[in-house]
């Protein structure tokens, strides 16, 4: 197998100040215990070593350590994330490279928002398709938005985190009674009426946003947590919800313990996509609590349960969820996925540890695919649409205002001399 270097997703990624607690605590690969499932999957499956930031210099010794390189992004489909680093760093190396857990943004709600990737990311795509035959996405919404800005070599595959057990025999059966269900917390959670729902549950932090309120652990950093306290502020109910977490939260500090913990649970709901993906790969029931795009992306291309956070008001209890979670269709989705995923890797001479005796002789999609990208397109046409129609209105706004002003005295100059 070729020797392959994993980059991207260090503590450094989204942690603002000193990130030595995480690298103390193995977390190391991010700061987020999710985040880190990408890189530590990406390992995982082909054998990878993963190296932070501070090595990028060593460009000579990397290139005669490694033969290929891939890049273990996450939520970078947008106009603002600035990879750089990365994208200076894989032109240096000259190495063959490859991207495939790639994402959009955190809160976007339609791919129309959505008109451009940053520079630096598209600069970092067109690296990578010099060495692939394809570009690997998680779904079809992020396929849509690199559609559009120039690449035709997109297949939507699925985060490779889903792939953990490097086998298509992964099966969710739901057991007959609730006993140990928890919550992967996010604190968006608590702004849509759900403290009925939270209540009575296990909440389980997953990152570093997540340890300053949960813990005592990031207690020299008070900025960072006057921050994030200001956001629960802001919520209207920050009593209440710091008041549960003290009561029922459970952070924990490396990512093995936190992966370990999943698995004590029968039950996971949240909003957490790697916390929900984390337990889904340990056979574990979960049901993802969607609050915005990237999360339904990944929901709908594996037919795993998700509710919208518009939905929630109307589940009277996690019993409720739990009893509506149908998982049959995910358990016949995912192998098409895998079998999908290993022809991906197979197209892009990509050797890995995946048991391909299943794998297929050319990429398949099915009818779901077909109807998911209609229903893209049609958004963006209806997106589009109403944008024209502001447009319009505020023309046809303009006019009856400019003749309005046209009729005062005082105008009346300005309006003839204009005219």
């Amino acid at each position: 197998m070729k020797r392959t270097l994993i980059i991207g997703l260090g503590p450094e990624y989204n942690y603002p100040k000193k990130f030595e607690k995480w690298l103390e605590f193995d977390t190391k690969y991010a700061s987020n215990h999710g985040a880190s499932l990408i890189s530590r999957s990406l390992c995982k499956q082909f054998n990878g070593t993963h190296i932070e930031i501070d090595e990028f210099h060593k460009i000579e010794e990397l290139r005669e350590k490694f033969d290929q390189c891939i890049i273990a992004f996450a939520t970078h489909i947008t106009d603002w994330r600035d990879v750089s680093i990365y994208t200076n760093f894989v032109e240096r190396l000259k190495l063959p490279t490859y991207a495939f857990s790639l994402g959009v943004q955190d809160y976007s709600s339609s791919t129309s928002k959505i008109l451009n990737i940053h520079p630096s990311m598209k600069r970092l795509l067109e690296i990578v398709s010099d060495s692939s035959k394809y570009l690997g996405v998680r779904g079809n919404y992020t396929a849509s938005i690199l559609y559009k800005n120039g690449f035709k070599n997109v297949i939507p595959i699925g985060c490779p985190t889903m792939y953990w057990n490097l086998s298509r025999d992964l099966e969710i059966n739901k057991p007959i009674k609730l006993k140990k269900p928890a919550l992967v917390y996010h604190r968006t959670i608590t702004e849509n009426l759900t403290s009925h729902l939270i209540k009575d549950i296990e909440l389980i932090g997953q990152d570093f946003l997540d340890e300053v309120v949960f813990t005592n652990n990031l207690e020299d950093d008070t900025s960072l947590k006057i921050s994030e306290l200001a956001k629960y502020n802001a919520q209207g109910n920050k009593e209440e919800i710091l008041s549960l977490i003290k009561k029922n939260g459970v952070f924990q500090y490396s990512f093995q313990q936190w992966f370990d913990y999943l698995s004590t649970k029968d039950f996971i709901i949240g909003p957490r996509l790697h916390g929900c993906i984390g337990s889904l790969i340990q056979g574990i029931p979960a049901v993802l609590l969607a609050r915005d795009l990237r999360v339904t992306e990944i929901a709908s291309f594996f037919n795993i349960p998700y509710v919208t956070y518009k939905e929630l008001p109307n589940k009277h209890s996690i019993q409720q969820i739990f009893d509506e979670a149908d998982y049959s269709k995910f358990n016949n989705t995912y192998k098409l996925r895998y079998d999908n995923y290993t022809r991906f890797l197979s197209d892009n001479n990509l050797e890995s540890n995946l048991n391909t005796s299943s794998m297929s002789n050319e990429l398949l999609f099915n009818y779901q695919d077909l109807i998911t990208n209609y229903f893209i397109l049609n958004q963006d046409i209806q997106d589009i649409k109403l944008e024209l129609d502001k447009y319009k209105y505020g023309l046809r706004t303009s006019n009856i205002l400019f003749n309005l002003f046209r009729k005062i005295p005082l105008f009346k100059k300005i309006g003839s001399s204009i005219k």
